[in-house]
């Protein structure tokens, strides 16, 4: 088989408004962040589907073996492995994902509130990292999510893919290490 048709299954969290879904996603080597942004496909399907509540992350409502999500309707993906967001085997080995300076960020979509790390290139502000990112989602490298209203819910991950659309505030902080 080709490498460009190879396809790899990878676990994930997503989260829309008011639920959190665990699951598993096949992508290709681009990633999901390549899957999220395939202008042939307004969804994302999932295998071995676990839904759950935000507020109730422990109890499961819901499973089905393949369930289809609206892409402008996921709030942030959690991956714990950066490697299966991004591609890799650009210039230099180093994605194009991964390269700048490291800034501390600080973030919200409806009910959480997420706090990492993005990669920029360039003026340090923030409309040019939302402006300036690839894509409709913004990585956020070595992040943590809580919830709104039950901040002792928190989940976190090497890698979040936030929808950019909906980013309520996006702020950063470049000197705080």
């Amino acid at each position: 088989m080709s490498t460009a048709f190879k396809r790899n299954l990878i676990n994930l969290d997503l989260f829309t408004d008011a639920y959190r879904v665990t699951g598993r996603a096949s992508v290709g080597v681009g990633g999901i962040h390549a899957e999220l942004g395939n202008p042939n496909s307004k969804y994302l399907e999932l295998q071995d589907a676990y839904i759950s509540r935000i507020h109730q992350p422990g109890d499961i409502i819901a499973s089905y073996q393949v369930g289809a999500f609206r892409k402008d309707n996921i709030n942030f993906i959690v991956l714990q492995d950066r490697r299966d967001g991004i591609p890799v085997g650009t210039q230099h080995g180093r994605s194009i994902f991964t390269r700048g300076r490291s800034i501390n960020v600080f973030l919200t979509v409806p009910s959480f509130e997420l706090t990492g790390e993005a990669m920029h290139e360039g003026k340090i502000s923030a409309r040019e990292i939302l402006v300036q990112s690839m894509g409709s989602f913004q990585l956020v490298f070595a992040a943590k999510a809580s919830a709104s209203l039950y901040p002792d819910i928190s989940y976190s991950g090497d890698l979040m893919l936030v929808h950019k659309d909906r980013i309520g505030i996006f702020c950063l902080d470049p000197n705080k290490k």
